[in-house]
């Protein structure tokens, strides 16, 4: 264990015990990273309870025959070590043996504890010269816990004030309370307010919850709750169990109001939440004294018009919002961020980044406060052609929440990254970037988000040729995209749907997936802002299964929207040849492929592979065999990086088709493996080892060597030396 509590290995352990059927490993070692291992806040956030300090009602129910055995251990060991023991529960730390005894009040600590020494309860370091002791398992300190009465515990707890850090000294504080302390509460009430302006929510929600806990009267008891559970909300812990209760059984207020409606929000009820939102807004305008809760109300309603694709409102509101001069610092940056969203809504991505240019240049000089606009940021550089920026603020941003910083675009972050990351040819960065999205879900999720996610986890694989994987992450879209009351998330959903059919070659199945939304007019907002990537799939199937008219109508759209997209360059140009061919006019694509490939920017690697291979197609279709030669092999080496086998057939087949000497057969090695061995086997080739390798993907060091033998089975490699000769050759993005 460590100073600060549990390690990842007790995190699991703990986990295990608590809520076997809803987490696992990875999971425990992603809580361990966002709570420092304090056994307490790993238990608030794990438990359905109550929240507050061992002890009190709410708590998980320890196993009854662990219980039982540790309480037979304790009734035979002497008077002096039961007491020793009892202190070192409370305190609940590696402790320094002499402060200790003085805590417990034990003359002689070190011949105290050697019974509990020798009873394999307690593990000890001899060698330290402050010889420290600790409980040996989380489990068991719980059951010694369990067995000491409460006007004991209460004792104990006052005593661990004086020799408990002034952070771990406030549960010990609130734990040794007998009655309700307005004072205690107020003192905890202050220390949430200066943790909450910090960033720290979740942390700040745990004491508003104490000093709910110990408050005298229902108003103020009411409002540190309610308080807690909007902390809690905005960080993403969506308020559950008994605290969601007691939300609900509260007394009628615009902090009430607030909180059910974040509450609504996060479950993607999103008509709801704008209820709940002008109801409280309404109670807070008529109210004196709610002002700065007014414009917390105002704030969130822009966050809920910017999901609806609403830019008009959002933009309004969120002025509204910040011209209140009402909001903390942290809120404030939000709403920057809000408006930005609602105006690349209404006027474009540039629209929208025009409205950041207060952030720093470099992502590394973004103060967490802004962590939110930095990844919008990232979002819209997308947008507008700047991947390389766009990775770097994105990456930016996931390093800022990993530091504590608190996230609302939440999991979509980790999509965005993904994104670029396929974009630039990093397929299997997007790999790892999409596993650490899931464990970020597994913890903090909102349902609305999980359709990008899955979209994200879908797309490689579906390009690789893993179709059953593929179509797995493609039903849990459409399942997460049906249980929110809006339909945007559909989209995303479908556009994986689309990526299976694009690897197979079903361009009808292309053009259903996605045909709900070719009609322009019907698009809410966010589908016209994200429409540059969801229409070239489009207009592929529409073009591909003959629907000339109508494919011709989407491409047009595209180029409208496209202006100053580099990376969209191949694409428009392969899929504008691609229906000059269809409509009979093999010289006009030959110009059109031509242009695209002399177009300058950032080029995409995944579209300029597509109109090469267009392109030679079509001039070894009209003679000219050396040149189609030329461009199919370009295409051909960029899909064999890529790893790319459904596309990398068709190349070889166009190759086959220049008759060409046949290719020596190719192993099945890297096309073969599954996307988990391709990350075990990309972070080998970055020189981690396997224990970090089983940190990095949240999976065990023995799941790690599982998929190691299965790679090296698969590739005829011997030893970890030759799977980095291998990887070396395979792992950099993809280059035209």
């Amino acid at each position: 264990m460590t100073l600060t509590g549990l390690g990842p290995d007790e995190v699991a352990a703990l986990v295990s015990t608590l809520r076997p059927a809803s987490v696992g490993d990875g999971v425990a070692r992603r809580l361990y990273a966002d709570t420092g291992g304090h056994p307490l806040y790993l238990r608030m956030l794990l438990s359905e309870g109550s929240g507050l300090p061992p002890g009190t009602p709410g708590q998980p129910t320890l196993p009854r025959s662990l219980t039982a055995t540790v309480g037979g251990q304790l009734r035979g060991l002497p008077t002096e070590a039961r007491a020793i023991l009892d202190m070192l529960a409370v305190l609940n730390l590696r402790m320094p043996l002499a402060q200790l005894g003085q805590a417990a009040q034990v003359a002689s600590p070190s011949a105290a504890i050697e019974p509990a020494i020798a009873a394999g309860l307690v593990d000890w370091w001899p060698n330290e010269p402050v010889c420290p002791v600790e409980i040996r398992h989380q489990l068991v300190r719980d059951a010694i816990y369990a067995g000491i009465t409460p006007t004991r515990r209460r004792l104990l707890h006052a005593r661990a004030v004086t020799v408990a850090s002034e952070t771990a000294a406030w549960e010990h504080r609130v734990a040794a309370l007998d009655q309700p302390d307005e004072d205690v509460a107020a003192q905890l009430e202050r220390l949430a307010g200066e943790e909450a302006a910090a960033g720290k929510l979740a942390l700040a929600a745990t004491h508003l919850r104490w000093a709910s806990s110990v408050s005298p009267d229902r108003a103020n008891r009411d409002r540190r709750l309610l308080t807690a559970a909007l902390h809690l909300a905005l960080a993403e812990e969506s308020p559950a169990g008994a605290l969601r209760e007691a939300v609900e059984d509260a007394s009628p207020s615009p902090l009430r109001s607030c909180v059910l409606g974040t509450m609504a929000y996060s479950a993607g009820q999103l008509a709801e939440a704008e209820r709940w939102f002008s109801e409280g807004l309404a109670q807070a305008q008529d109210n004196l004294g709610d002002e700065s809760l007014a414009a917390l109300l105002t704030n969130h309603l822009a966050g809920t018009y910017s999901l609806l694709g609403d830019g008009t409102r959002t933009v309004a509101f969120g002025r509204k919002a910040l011209d209140s001069e009402r909001l903390d610092p942290a809120v404030a940056s939000q709403t920057r961020m809000l408006i930005a969203m609602g105006a690349a809504h209404v006027s474009g991505a540039r629209g929208g980044l025009a409205e950041l240019t207060y952030l720093p240049a470099d992502p590394a000089q973004v103060q967490p406060v802004d962590v939110d606009s930095l990844s919008h940021r990232g979002v819209l550089r997308l947008m507008v052609g700047e991947v390389p920026q766009a990775t770097g603020d994105l990456k930016g941003t996931l390093s800022l929440a990993r530091r504590g910083a608190t996230l609302t675009l939440g999991v979509r972050a980790y999509f965005w990254l993904a994104l670029a990351q396929y974009l630039a040819g990093a397929w299997d960065d997007v790999l790892l970037t999409v596993e650490q999205g899931f464990s970020a879900a597994a913890i903090h999720t909102r349902r609305f988000e999980l359709p990008l996610l899955h979209l994200a986890a879908a797309c490689v694989p579906a390009g690789r040729g893993a179709t059953e994987e593929a179509e797995r992450h493609t039903r849990l879209a459409e399942q997460a995209a049906a249980s929110v009351d809006y339909g945007h998330e559909r989209l995303y959903a479908a556009m994986a749907r689309a990526l299976i059919s694009q690897a197979a070659g079903d361009y009808l199945g292309m053009a259903d997936a996605l045909g709900p939304w070719l009609d322009n007019a019907a698009l809410e907002g966010r589908g016209r802002t994200f429409a540059i990537w969801w229409r070239p799939l489009l207009a592929e199937g529409l073009i591909g299964s003959g629907q000339l008219e109508q494919g011709g109508t989407v491409l047009s759209q595209l180029r409208a929207d496209s202006r100053g997209i580099s990376y969209l360059t191949p694409v428009l140009a392969w899929l504008e040849g691609w229906l000059a061919e269809q409509g009979g006019h093999p010289e006009q694509a030959l110009e059109v492929y031509q242009s695209g490939e002399d177009g300058g920017g950032y080029r995409s690697p995944v579209h300029d592979a597509r109109l090469l291979l267009a392109h030679g197609r079509l001039l070894r279709r009209t003679g000219q065999r050396r040149q189609a030669i030329d461009r199919i092999r370009q295409a051909s080496e960029t899909y064999q990086a890529l790893r790319a086998a459904p596309f990398l057939a068709r190349a070889e087949e166009e190759l086959a088709a220049c008759r060409l000497p046949a290719a020596p057969a190719r192993k099945q090695t890297a096309l073969a493996l599954t996307s988990r061995e391709t990350e075990v086997a990309h972070l080998v080739g970055k020189g981690l080892s396997n224990p970090e390798i089983a940190s990095e993907l949240f999976i065990s060091r023995k799941a790690v060597e599982y998929h190691l033998s299965n790679v090296y089975a698969k590739c005829g490699l011997h030893g970890r030396q030759q799977l980095r000769q291998f990887v070396a050759q395979w792992r950099q993005p993809a280059t035209i």
